[in-house]
């Protein structure tokens, strides 16, 4: 699912979380998670979970019965049907999986054929109209008429024309409805959406549950163009009846989704249910897309998990013979040491018993000068021998490693 949130979030059903806020007392709740009641409170308001009503644990306590926790609504199109919470509640509330990429989507609010949701969509949605004016718009249109009204007002006082309103034109005026009727009909049915716009370009967005649509209004085909503001857009004297194009765009990633056109007879006012219908359709099979790309993506990081795990081991494994190597001829050279060592030492042995037996009848050493010399290299000879000075030792066990991995 490609919800990318933040490592401090899980992901949880709506009914676990409603099931949390109606499990104890809200100040009880929020001292486990470390919040304060009111926080804890706004926070579940947030996700759109009621909480008991004021009075409700005093009457579990004295016995009075008191009403069942209500159940989450159904999943609608475009939608998760997961939520998203601070991982504070890990500890009370079970992590959820996405749902599968096969399915089932099927909810009493989403067919599982996407051909019977827009049928539904129609069918709900009734006649659809764009309305005349903008005096009473959608909220998702509050930015755009509120700059562009303030425009209007500073234009009034001032001579400089870029003072003045920028989409005042009868083609940008038309866009402006167009978007409005269709967010006004996305309402309709629960949805959501906004419009923005550049120094040349009106664009919108539906929110169809959680997933996003771009929306772009262009005028078709070859237009007469100016130079405004140092922007070339089109001429502002372009009349009303200048045909429209209406494209949805599923994503940054994504090829250009379904296109509307005015034709004659047949311009976009009159197909606002289609196309919101369209829309709800696109959102719901954009998030079961989402869900097929983020398996695909969740396995190829997986691949390479395990790729880059047995590549570890190999290297692991490669230090250990490598280890194993050198630490084996480290042997056999202390091995040869000892030998040369217990020649050297028997070596000076022999060398000690000929001179004893040469310098016992002789006057020139005293036999007290020649024992203490003895003495003396019979220890050097001693400290050279590797079994008495314990060199040996380094050979006579093979090497310790820890054993291969499997």
């Amino acid at each position: 699912m490609n919800y990318w949130y933040h490592r401090n979030e899980i992901m949880v059903l709506p009914d676990d979380l409603i099931a949390f806020a109606w499990s104890a007392p809200m100040r009880d709740l929020a001292a486990k998670v470390g919040l304060s009641d009111v926080g804890l409170k706004k926070l579940l308001k947030g996700f759109g979970v009621v909480t008991p009503p004021q009075g409700h644990w005093n009457r579990v306590h004295a016995g009075r019965k008191v009403p069942a926790p209500p159940r989450a609504p159904h999943r609608r199109p475009g939608e998760s049907g997961r939520l998203m919470v601070d991982s504070r509640f890990s500890s009370f509330i079970a992590q959820a999986l996405p749902i599968s990429a096969d399915g089932p989507f099927e909810t009493p609010e989403v067919p599982g054929d996407l051909g019977a949701l827009r049928e539904r969509e129609l069918k709900a949605l009734g006649r659809v109209t764009v309305p005349r004016t903008l005096e009473s718009h959608h909220p998702g249109l509050n930015d755009i008429t509120g700059k562009e009204e303030r425009r209007r007002q500073k234009a009034a006082t001032s001579s400089w024309h870029w003072d003045a309103p920028r989409f005042d034109n009868p083609v940008d005026q038309r866009r402006l409805k167009l978007f409005n009727g269709i967010l006004l009909a996305l309402a309709k049915r629960g949805h959501s959406g906004d419009a923005s716009a550049t120094d040349t370009e009106i664009s919108a967005r539906a929110r169809i549950g959680s997933t996003w649509l771009g929306l772009s209004l262009e005028i078709a085909g070859k237009h007469r163009t100016i130079v405004s503001h140092g922007y070339r857009r089109p001429d502002p004297a372009l009349p009303v009846g200048t045909p429209l194009i209406l494209r949805v765009k599923p994503g940054f990633d994504r090829e250009i989704g379904d296109t509307w056109q005015d034709e004659d007879g047949n311009r976009l006012e009159s197909r606002i249910a289609e196309i919101t219908a369209a829309l709800i359709v696109a959102g719901e099979a954009k998030f079961r897309q989402r869900l097929r790309e983020d398996e695909e993506r969740a396995e190829q990081e997986r691949i390479e998990r395990e790729r880059e795990a047995e590549e570890a081991r190999r290297e692991r494994e490669r230090r250990r013979l490598e280890r194993t190597r050198e630490l084996n001829e480290q042997r056999v050279t202390d091995l040869r040491t000892s030998g040369e060592l217990l020649r050297a030492a028997r070596d000076l042995r022999t060398l000690i018993a000929e001179v004893r037996e040469a310098m016992r009848d002789r006057v020139v050493v005293d036999a007290e000068t020649l024992e203490a010399w003895a003495s003396w290299a019979l220890r050097e000879a001693d400290a050279l021998d590797p079994i008495l000075s314990g060199q040996v030792l380094k050979h006579l066990h093979p090497p310790q490693l820890p054993p291969p991995e499997d």
